[in-house]
């Protein structure tokens, strides 16, 4: 991970520098510049950044248009903090379809900039103070542990297999005084870990033992950011969302996780919206004003343009938009397991959901690393004009150097090739 070289005594904040580059983002850029060098048929495939080819529905674009048409007015003006209200409406409802749990769009809903991230740094901002504990088990989305850092709370990774993810005595072991909350979610970048309602009841249990001896000594709860970007890519049946789940107690009734829940999400990766940087949390009423309170100190108020946008995705005639999409990702992904199941020693996670393949190269790390390759994603990008995601960018230190998060989102003749691309270049490694 490449760190920021600045001069000392400059007074940049130290919180800042400590975190790494982008990985996405960083070698997006990248690949555009080598790009410009090469052949065509010689350039490099992307499939490091995560967004899907299949174009946005043109009924949204339209529908803006119409917006702004008639509507200049409330284009060009301020707008709420916590969202438009018809737009509150749609995120409630969508939400109800999809999960069966009813938020209220006047006090338990907010609409953030920045799409999801946004989210999740309101959520923080409102929750954590300096030193407080997170939880994260990983591999998981890196920006957790920057966006931490640059709250001055401490990321607790906990390292889990792909296809058991977070444990019930996993939690329990990583649970301190110090823990403030815990990251959870559906269809994990990047192993594809989908959890099962069985699963997240057991994770419920632990914080709902714990935060009960919390309450008894007048402390404050552990909460759980419950984070699902990509739950519209999850393949079966759907589980309950963290915060429907009831605890039963032993001396009889149960214990509700939506007091402690913040559940984030956003139109990006389910309706090709990325660029229009929407997300929306749902949560108890203190929260949710807690971060509408930072909300306005930091960047007033979401998008217009991005608001109306979500609002027309997320009417119920759109829904099938979002299975159809998560429906050829899904193809794609395939696609790409076909070529690699074909290469022997690779080892690859099950993703029982979304669209990225995280792949084990260990078996060809020592051949790799005598051509001066020390990790498999370097290797992949010089050898087989591939680009991913290293997995050293989703935990800390070098225990997934020789792993790949592999982006079956793109079209399918680029993912066949590339798949393609990746075999060849192992089998010339052996040879």
């Amino acid at each position: 991970m490449t760190r920021p070289i600045v001069q000392k005594n400059r007074g940049i904040s130290e919180a800042v520098l400590s975190i790494p580059e982008s990985a996405t983002h960083g070698t997006a850029a990248k690949i555009v510049a080598l790009n410009q060098a090469l052949p065509e048929g010689d350039q490099i495939i992307d499939l490091s950044i995560g967004a899907l080819d299949t174009p946005t529905d043109p009924r949204i674009d339209r529908g803006v248009i119409e917006f702004v048409e008639k509507q200049s007015e409330t284009i060009h003006a301020f707008a709420p903090v916590k969202g438009f209200p018809f737009l509150l409406e749609s995120v409630a409802a969508r939400v109800a379809r999809l999960h069966g749990i009813a938020y209220d769009p006047g006090s338990e809903i907010m609409v953030t900039p920045g799409g999801v991230k946004g989210s999740i740094s309101a959520t923080f901002h409102a929750l954590l103070n300096p030193g407080d504990e997170v939880v994260i088990p990983v591999p998981n989305w890196p920006h957790y542990s920057d966006m931490l850092r640059l709250h001055e709370a401490i990321p607790k990774t906990v390292l889990v297999t792909a296809q058991e993810g977070l444990t019930a005595p996993a939690l329990e072991a990583a649970l301190s005084e110090r823990t403030k909350m815990v990251v959870l979610g559906d269809c994990i970048n990047p192993t594809g870990k989908v959890y099962s309602t069985e699963e997240l009841s057991a994770l419920a249990d632990v914080v709902a033992r714990h935060n009960a001896r919390r309450e008894s000594r007048g402390e404050s709860p552990v909460y759980v950011l419950f984070d699902s970007p990509y739950e519209a890519h999850i393949v079966g049946e759907r589980a309950k969302t963290f915060a429907a789940i009831d605890v039963p107690l032993p001396g009889g009734g149960s214990c509700s996780m939506r007091q402690w829940t913040v559940a984030v999400t956003g139109p990006g990766k389910t309706y090709g919206m990325h660029g229009d940087r929407i997300g929306y949390l749902c949560g108890p009423q203190d929260i949710v004003d807690a971060a509408a309170r930072a909300q306005v100190n930091l960047t007033s108020f979401a998008s217009t343009y991005g608001q109306v946008a979500t609002h027309i995705a997320l009417q119920p005639e759109m829904d099938e938009v979002a299975t159809s999409r998560a429906e050829v990702a899904r193809t794609h992904l395939t696609a790409m397991l076909r070529e690699l199941d074909a290469v022997p020693g690779l080892k690859i996670s099950p993703a029982q959901g979304g669209y990225f393949l995280f792949v084990d190269f260990s078996s060809y790390a020592d051949a790799y690393r005598k051509h001066g390759y020390d990790t498999a994603d370097q290797f992949l990008l010089a050898e087989a004009k591939v680009a991913t995601i290293g997995g050293g960018h989703f935990a800390e230190g070098h225990l997934l150097d020789h792993f790949v998060r592999i982006n079956c989102g793109r079209t399918g003749s680029l993912v066949s090739e590339a798949g393609a691309r990746i075999r060849r270049a192992l089998t010339r490694l052996e040879s």
